[in-house]
């Protein structure tokens, strides 16, 4: 049994270095949901993407880019996460593809929270769009990042997003913040995929939560 485990580690080891080194882009689902059929109308604006990117981050799950990368704006927005060694230094960052936004993807995450309360979400253009609750959102927080141990991995998510709005429970500003967690033998551009999009899913849940209360 000990040597299977070291063994196993030493496999989380080597797919933790040697699939690390550069870049990585991941394409991720975000939630989704119907409008229900009778409700209030709801807006919710483009969701403003506040996170701050630390050059040389203390702590993994604070956002950063790889320096020898491109760390323009358009690349901040589609940054989800940055992959570690075994010890723990700051390798690849990881990306979502062209065309797809941190900002875009949590707006969705909000969407489906509000669909699930029961309230009808309008896009620009909509027939009921100009008459509907507008709600702000701000995302100050939304990485993932990878704790090596040495019998497992843990996936991790984090996110924090300021609401503002009256609608149902929420009246004024509310925050949300979520944290998700998964224990893995090696990570895999899936694994990162998994624990972001459980990520997304927890906003979902919170922001129902929020305006039913």
């Amino acid at each position: 049994m000990f040597l299977t485990r070291l063994v196993a580690y030493g496999i989380a080891a080597s797919v933790l270095t040697g699939c690390a080194v550069g870049r990585g882009t991941v394409d991720l689902t975000a939630p989704h949901a119907a409008n229900p059929s009778t409700g209030k109308y709801v807006r919710i604006e483009p969701v403003l993407d506040k996170r701050t990117f630390t050059v040389a981050p203390p702590s993994a799950d604070m956002a950063s880019l790889d320096p020898d990368e491109d760390t323009s704006d358009a690349s901040k927005a589609r940054a989800i996460g940055r992959k570690r060694n075994t010890f723990g230094k700051a390798l690849g960052d990881v990306v979502l593809p062209e065309g797809k936004t941190v900002s875009g993807l949590v707006e969705s995450a909000l969407a489906t929270g509000f669909q699930q309360a029961g309230y009808i979400v309008v896009m620009k253009g909509d027939p009921n769009f100009d008459g509907a609750a507008s709600v702000n959102a701000e995302i100050i927080d939304f990485w993932a990042w990878i704790q090596p141990g040495f019998w497992s991995v843990t996936t991790n998510q984090k996110s924090e997003v300021q609401l503002a709005g009256d609608v149902g429970g929420l009246h004024g500003s509310r925050t949300i913040k979520t944290r998700v967690s998964e224990s893995k033998q090696v990570v895999t551009s899936g694994d990162w995929r998994e624990i972001v999009e459980k990520g997304l899913a927890a906003i979902s849940e919170q922001t129902k939560q929020i305006l039913g209360n």
